[in-house]
């Protein structure tokens, strides 16, 4: 409305081309001052990068064949940086979530598991090993090595399990972290359960979601490869941690309110239509 008033003001005293520059440069300032004078936000940018989080509640040991990431949305991390990539180092990973926590899974393909403390010196330094890294942006503002993100990652170095953020340190709380290596198999399972708080509205992630009906928040999440020297690369579900962090790189995490469904006997009653699904 306030538009229309004041584009009529400068028809009344403007004609013929004097009134096509004027309502032009009008349009230009308007938005200008509605774009610097409104809660504007952008959004994360990875199209190409997009999961959900299923409401469930799993047992954190190390088990990740249990029905309620059986049932979950699994997908790769498939962006390799770094050197070149070891022989048989894969990954995917999950994420569950309940009115306390954020759960994560990763289920890593590696031939050698190494953290070797000649370069992983503290918890700090857990990503020059074999590692996961994560970061969110939970205000979904894709700002660029924003303060108000939140990077953390776990590593297992001879048998005890390091954690550390990175970033929003403050904001999360590592309340349960198992790994598990399969030598045999040459496997590694991380779980985790955590809870983490927004900057901004100060709440959990949980009651975060709860309260705001279909909301979004960045997402990445990486492992670091190390065969017993220096770290070799890492792959990446979208992007935004190894090389930069960068939440425009991140891709979207929604989150499904309707409980996976399972049986007394302890097996799915719905799949969703996507067990273990792999991009």
């Amino acid at each position: 409305m306030l538009f229309n008033m004041i584009v009529e003001g400068v028809l009344k005293v403007n004609s013929g081309k004097v009134i096509q520059k004027s309502y032009l440069l009008l349009v230009f300032i308007t938005v200008a001052i509605i774009l610097l004078s409104s809660s504007y936000r952008a959004v994360a940018t990875n199209d190409d990068y997009n999961r959900i989080a299923r409401l469930a509640t799993p047992t954190i040991d190390g088990d990740l064949n249990e029905p309620s990431w059986l049932g979950a949305d699994w997908q790769e991390m498939d962006v390799y940086s770094g050197g070149s990539q070891p022989k048989g180092f894969a990954a995917k990973s999950a994420v569950l979530w309940d009115d306390d926590f954020l759960y994560v899974a990763i289920e890593v393909d590696d031939n050698k598991h190494e953290v070797p403390k000649a370069v992983v010196l503290g918890a700090d330094t857990i990503w020059n090993g074999d590692s996961f890294q994560g970061r969110v942006d939970l205000e979904y503002d894709s700002i660029t090595n924003s303060g108000d993100d939140i990077e953390w990652g776990y590593a297992l170095q001879d048998g005890k399990v390091l954690t550390f953020a990175w970033s929003g340190a403050n904001n999360i709380e590592f309340t349960n972290v198992k790994i598990v290596r399969d030598d045999k198999n040459n496997k590694t399972y991380y779980e985790s359960a955590l809870v983490m708080k927004t900057i901004k509205s100060k709440q959990t992630l949980s009651k975060y979601v709860k309260d705001n009906k279909d909301v979004k928040i960045g997402y990445s999440d990486m492992m670091n490869a190390n065969d017993g020297g220096a770290r070799l690369g890492w792959l990446e579900w979208s992007s935004g941690i190894g090389n930069s962090k960068d939440a425009n790189l991140f891709g979207t995490l929604t989150f499904d309110p309707l409980p996976l469904a399972v049986s007394s006997a302890g097996k799915l009653v719905s799949t969703w239509g996507d067990l273990k699904q792999i991009r």
